[in-house]
């Protein structure tokens, strides 16, 4: 028993070193072959070299930019008067269409009184509507065609009066100082206006000192500002609540030491009907005249197109008081009463000097009688 178990327990420990040395060898193959993997693999460089070609890369292709649209400023002013020319003058089709009888004729009556260009016009045009009724020849196209021509004779002697320095800066006269003051009632747009008047005026290389008079109001004063800032325009103001007279005085007085081409005086708003607050503009316009007689050269009147013929009743006040060179004519775009203008000029003879469709620069521009007709009648 016991020799049989020593014979069995020497073969097994024979199977076991057997296994021991054959898993032995099996390892050791496995490491020298991960070793001779390992080492870099010598690839004998090609006896030429191919050349890949490279397609070269386009520039980037820039995109379209449109041109910058230019408006012309007649095409403001027809856009401008659309209001006036759709609500008052826009029914002359249905008026004229199939004939011009009486009763038509007592309705375009109605319509020239609605339109605003004074009772007096109105009068003296339904004379000639009456005549050629009943030659029979009264057409839209024929009675605007009159209209235009009766209009144009009304304002243009009084229009050839507006001084064209207004308009444009003649470098001949560089520091001739010229004093422009501008007048007109609260929110007829007065801060606005002489913003886009120094803006225009710098714009063709005048030098230009606003004097920012209306000291009541810290609002239009930096209001201003912001406009000179923009136009490289040179300001004058002085602290809320100082005599407007003597920032005006000072405002003329700078623009003389630095031979300024404009002096644009804006002014504080009052109703017409305030006679203390007129004279005070009064003693504003005399105090000037202390530094050069002539001042001001220019005494402009605001006008809100929106009043329609109560800017009439202003323009006279301020006429008798200030004895006025022009008017500016704003608001046109926001009004159907734009041909109030007609009844201003033809009464009081004063001629418009601008007028205004819009809020920016662009849309303040001379006043010419053509365009204006043709755009407030549609032509």
């Amino acid at each position: 028993m016991n020799i049989e178990f020593i014979f069995i327990a020497i073969i097994v420990i024979g199977i076991a070193i057997f296994l021991l040395r054959h898993t032995a060898k099996t390892l050791k193959f496995k490491k020298n072959k991960k070793l001779e993997t390992s080492k870099p693999i010598h690839i004998p460089e090609a006896e030429t070299k191919l050349e890949i070609p490279v397609e070269p890369v386009s520039p980037p292709i820039p995109l379209a930019v449109p041109p910058a649209v230019v408006i012309s400023f007649t095409d403001r002013l027809k856009k401008g008067l659309s209001r006036s020319r759709q609500e008052v003058w826009g029914k002359l089709s249905t008026l004229f269409s199939g004939g011009l009888d009486d009763e038509k004729i007592e309705a375009l009556e109605e319509l020239l009184y609605g339109a605003d260009i004074g009772t007096a016009t109105v009068a003296e045009l339904m004379v000639e509507v009456h005549k050629k009724a009943k030659e029979g020849n009264l057409s839209e196209e024929s009675f605007k065609a009159f209209l235009f021509d009766f209009l144009k004779a009304k304002m243009e002697p009084i229009q050839s009066k507006v001084d064209h320095a207004l308009y444009h800066f003649n470098p001949k006269d560089r520091g001739l100082t010229k004093v422009i003051m501008v007048v007109g009632v609260n929110g007829a747009g007065k801060t606005t206006t002489i913003g886009k008047l120094a803006t225009k005026l710098r714009s063709q290389g005048a030098s230009v000192v606003v004097g920012a008079c209306d000291t009541f109001r810290a609002a239009a004063v930096d209001q201003l500002q912001v406009w000179c800032d923009r136009a490289g325009a040179t300001m004058i103001r002085a602290k809320e609540g100082s005599n407007p007279s003597g920032v005006g005085y000072d405002s003329l007085q700078a623009a003389i030491n630095q031979n300024a081409d404009y002096c644009i005086l804006d002014t504080a708003g009052r109703l017409h009907t305030k006679e203390n607050l007129m004279d005070e503009l009064v003693k504003s316009k005399n105090v000037l005249k202390k530094l050069d007689p002539s001042a001001p050269q220019q005494i402009l009147l605001v006008i809100d197109a929106i009043t329609g013929q109560n800017a009439l009743r202003q323009a006279e006040e301020f006429h008798k008081a200030l004895d006025l060179t022009g008017l500016i004519f704003t608001k046109c775009d926001g009004s159907s009463k734009a041909g109030s203008a007609v009844s201003i000029v033809e009464q009081l003879k004063i001629p418009i000097a601008y007028i205004g469709v819009g809020e920016t620069a662009e849309d303040l521009d001379v006043f010419r009688i053509d365009d204006y007709l043709k755009a407030l009648l549609g032509m």
